[in-house]
């Protein structure tokens, strides 16, 4: 699994947040595991809570991936909204 095949794969999926004003940045791809790690960007985010879930970016954006590079097993994506100290600018 090559780690420019994955970039490739990631321009339409990042779209699904790019909508909302964010978006997603590759953090890693794990050749042994076949897990691709992103990081979820939300500045300049006009609604945080717009953006998709966690887990359904995932299943989604995994998906988008696996067509174009099979051998992805798993993504998983960093979500600033879960973290412990996470204040959203919505509120």
């Amino acid at each position: 699994m090559e780690q420019a095949a994955v970039v490739d794969a990631l321009v339409n999926a990042r779209s699904l947040v790019q909508a909302d004003g964010g978006d997603m940045e590759l953090v890693g791809v794990d050749q042994a595991t076949g897990t691709v790690s992103l990081r979820l960007v939300l500045e300049g985010v006009s609604c945080h809570e717009c953006v998709m879930p966690r887990s359904i970016l995932e299943d989604i954006v995994g998906d988008m991936v696996r067509k174009v590079v099979p051998d992805v097993a798993q993504v998983a994506i960093d979500d600033p909204r879960e973290h412990p100290d996470y204040v959203s600018p919505d509120h």
